[in-house]
């Protein structure tokens, strides 16, 4: 026998995606204002910073690096709010599954804007590796003689690929369902 849920229970899953999605939302509010708040730190003591690591290398980095960092910062600033787009859509596709509304048109709607979301994310993330790889050669040659990695994966990757064809699916599920709906509500 089936235990289904009536409006306004949750189950654990539903009960932690939503302390998740919260947690996740905080996250990017506080990692926005880091990135808000270190533009006008690169601004101000732009001069400094680049004093300070250039004395990590040969030549000192030439100017321009402050201001492909300042457009990187900026880039991940865009990341960060289609993030909190995605994080908010998703919120409030689970509050209607919490009020039992879940198949309408508008979240078939928020479905589509978050892939949508995602496939940006995917093609910034992209544009941050390449900046990083300006970053890297405007900084040149270490004195220690160290070559310069970067941790992390930046560009199109399959399964962002992936995410974004499932939510575009689903959501014209979710526009199917809401259609079934209306049949059956004009039968009635």
């Amino acid at each position: 026998m089936t235990n289904i849920a009536t409006k306004g229970e949750e189950d654990l899953v539903l009960k932690s995606a939503r302390l998740l999605l919260g947690f996740f939302r905080i996250a990017v509010i506080f990692a926005s204002v880091i990135l808000i708040l270190s533009l006008p730190i690169i601004a101000i003591f732009g001069q400094d910073i680049l004093a300070e690591v250039g004395e990590q290398f040969v030549n000192l980095p030439p100017t321009a690096v402050l201001w492909v960092s300042a457009g990187f910062v900026m880039v991940m600033l865009l990341i960060m709010l289609l993030s909190y787009f995605t994080i908010d859509r998703l919120r409030k596709i689970l509050a209607s599954v919490r009020e039992g509304d879940p198949f309408n048109r508008t979240n078939g709607l928020r479905l589509r804007g978050m892939g949508i979301a995602i496939f940006v994310i995917q093609i910034l993330s992209g544009l941050l590796g390449a900046l990083i790889g300006v970053i890297i050669s405007l900084l040149g040659e270490a004195k220690d003689g160290e070559q310069i990695t970067v941790a992390g994966e930046f560009g199109l990757s399959l399964s962002g690929i992936l995410l974004v064809l499932l939510l575009i699916i689903l959501a014209r599920v979710f526009d199917r369902g809401a259609d079934m709906r209306d049949e059956l509500d004009g039968t009635i």
